[in-house]
């Protein structure tokens, strides 16, 4: 088979997942220097992947409208040479399916344990880092990787963080107590214990999430001491992005936020409880904390309880240990 000329990428969420996607855009202009790559994701995350030079368009794909599956499956149809279905599921089989005659999907799991999560039997993949797990759905095409991740920050995008952190002298740590599983959260009096410690150290402490974290937000605020410098939850997430960029440290549970901080080359400093270190911990300078307990990694992306009833995997990670961490990479 000739070297496609054109190519489509397929992963729409989550924003984790997206970000950690663009890790095979270097390799794949590596492999296939001539081709046009294409991407297709949620009109969410589109401004991350906009702008990058990897990339000639960015297609946003929605539940329902003209966006939908099938509307864009038809705009595309018989497009590309080759799609990559990083999402493989029914909404992108749909668009694949009609962009290309010759696919390749990442598959986390074989056709058994897909049967079998249906009935409550998902174990955690830990095999691998997600960005290699990636890798290997395009290995059959001959690319090797995973390369660096990337997103695209705009000058809109850099102008707006710049406001937001206007006034706000280094060194500043962005911390950021959400998550969107329960069980992936560390108590919001765990990072007010944080923040109060650094504060009074002449740290600026600045809020980093978005509207979804306003209750992490709030407990936070009831429970620290410390001045919170600027709030970020109001910005757009590519401008959100470009503020992560401007800090020193982000302090965060497993979340998307750890990734952004990966892209734009921000030491942070993950916490995590019941996922998988290997599976999505963030590379140096980045660092992972966990208790390494024997009833963790639980689960592949947190859930709404802890299915050992106790949670100690971050009930049990004390101020203390965070802080240690985040002084030493504070002095690099």
């Amino acid at each position: 088979m000739s070297d496609p000329s054109s190519i489509l990428v397929i992963r729409y969420s989550a924003m984790g997942d997206v970000v950690l996607a663009t890790s095979l855009l270097e390799p794949l202009r590596a492999r296939f220097p001539g081709a046009r790559i294409e991407w297709v994701t949620d009109a969410l995350y589109a401004p991350l992947l906009e702008g990058l030079p990897e990339l000639a368009a960015v297609h946003r794909l929605a539940r329902e409208g003209p966006n939908a599956a099938l509307p864009l499956a038809a705009r595309l149809r018989g497009r590309f040479d080759v799609v990559i279905d990083l999402q493989n599921k029914v909404r992108s089989a749909v668009v694949a399916r009609a962009a290309a005659p010759l696919r390749t999907a990442f598959k986390r799991r074989t056709a058994l344990r897909a049967l079998l999560s249906v009935f409550g039997s998902d174990p955690p993949l830990v095999r691998a880092h997600q960005t290699q797990l990636y890798g290997e759905a395009v290995a059959s095409l001959g690319v090797s990787g995973p390369g660096p991740l990337k997103i695209a920050l705009s000058p809109q995008a850099r102008a707006l963080a710049a406001d937001a952190l206007q006034g706000v002298e280094a060194p500043a740590v962005a911390l950021a107590p959400g998550a969107r599983w329960a069980t992936k959260r560390w108590p919001a009096e765990r990072f007010a214990a944080v923040a109060d410690a650094l504060h009074a150290e002449g740290v600026r402490i600045v809020l980093c999430g978005g509207p979804g974290d306003r209750d992490a937000f709030a407990a936070f605020r009831a429970a620290t001491r410390a001045k919170v410098a600027a709030d970020l939850s109001f910005l757009p997430l590519d401008a959100l992005a470009a503020a992560i960029a401007r800090v020193q440290l982000l302090i965060a549970c497993d979340s998307g936020p750890v990734h952004l901080a990966t892209a734009v080359g921000t030491p942070v400093l993950a916490l995590f409880g019941p996922t998988s270190v290997a599976r999505w911990g963030p590379p140096a300078p980045g660092r992972a904390l966990s208790l390494g307990l024997s009833c963790s990694p639980c689960s592949n992306h947190g859930g709404d309880y802890c299915p050992e009833g106790h949670h100690r995997c971050l009930a049990d990670l004390a101020p203390q240990a965070v802080l240690a961490s985040a002084r030493e990479m504070l002095r690099r």
